[in-house]
């Protein structure tokens, strides 16, 4: 009870001076945002709205009128519409896969984090749709290194038949010249501060894929290449008693600002999953939809978790900078 009235004493405090009253499908209020592409936003702006005082934003490209909602079209990154294209499923409709450039690049090696229950394998159907609803309190995770093609190969599978594989924080320099090419740097992340950029990573998956709630000592923005995400976000006081409420649920006392595995398996992933997404607590947040050529900027100190939605491939493209 104490942690709920904490909470939401907090989370008033921030909706009534920084965000607007709309909310989401999920009832939480969105996240502030602006209708701009990200690379033409002026600097200023955006360090008025977002950067100097420490708050979120979520910049949308504008909507073409006959682009539908996940389309790639006027994304400011080239790699949304080089990197994808369409193909027809088993119903007739439309799905999204690796287009043959970015599958030029097959024997790229990345790394990858595999979420099982049971064999670590990635050819084992077993191991498919870990997902939102599901039980995760006996799941593990496996890090590796293999090459592009494993995911691209899986991507056209049908869900169910898929294992729950992402490419989780490829950083953008070990990758191939020409793959850089298609991800610049945003002029936000160079001119916004002090141009210092502590690292860029590439971040493809197999849905669902789920980071859970965390928070990063550095400056984050956070564009969105294809298929949509969801983000749930927490001022770093309310997020910082959730973390403290799912650590005592669960017996534990981890350090809030060095997370190592234990969040991504077993019993705390669980608990973070049902706090964030499942119970109460979560409504003393806000969210965002990330779109393809949408920009999210997450201040430092700020909880949050992510969240992929439908079934295509999905893939982003982050910067920690200041």
């Amino acid at each position: 009870m104490r942690l709920q009235t904490l909470t939401t004493k907090i989370a008033v405090r921030y909706s009534k001076k920084l965000y607007s009253t709309s909310r989401l499908g999920s009832g939480l209020p969105a996240v502030s945002a602006i209708d701009a592409r990200f690379d033409e936003l002026d600097v200023s702006v955006f360090r008025q709205r977002a950067f100097l005082p420490e708050q979120p934003l979520l910049i949308r490209k504008p909507m073409e009128s006959n682009a539908p909602p996940a389309s790639t079209s006027a994304c400011s990154i080239s790699a949304a519409t080089k990197w994808f294209s369409t193909m027809e499923d088993n119903a007739g409709g439309l799905k999204l896969v690796a287009s043959s450039y970015l599958s030029s690049f097959g024997d790229v090696l990345v790394p990858y984090e595999l979420i099982y229950q049971g064999k670590a394998d990635v050819n084992e159907s077993s191991n498919a749709a870990i997902g939102p609803g599901k039980d995760w309190s006996g799941t593990k995770i496996r890090r590796f290194e293999r090459p592009l093609s494993t995911l691209l190969s899986l991507s056209a599978a049908e869900p169910e038949l898929r294992p729950q594989l992402y490419i989780a924080q490829a950083q953008l320099s070990q990758l191939p010249e020409s793959l850089q090419k298609d991800i610049p740097t945003p002029h936000l992340v160079s001119r916004a501060g002090k141009g210092d950029i502590y690292d860029a990573n590439l971040w493809m998956g197999l849905p669902p894929t789920y980071t859970p709630l965390h928070k990063d000592p550095n400056p984050n923005l956070f564009v969105q290449l294809a298929s949509n995400k969801r983000v749930r976000l927490f001022a770093p006081p309310v997020g910082a008693a959730i973390f403290r409420h799912v650590q005592s649920s669960i017996g534990k006392s981890a350090s809030a600002s060095f997370r190592g595995e234990e969040m991504m398996e077993g019993s705390e992933r669980a608990a973070l999953y049902d706090a964030v997404w499942r119970t109460l607590l979560s409504r003393q947040g806000f969210e965002a939809v990330v779109s393809p050529g949408d920009a999210l900027f997450i201040p430092k100190g700020w909880w949050h978790s992510i969240r992929s939605m439908g079934t295509d491939l999905n893939a982003s493209v982050n910067w920690w900078f200041r």
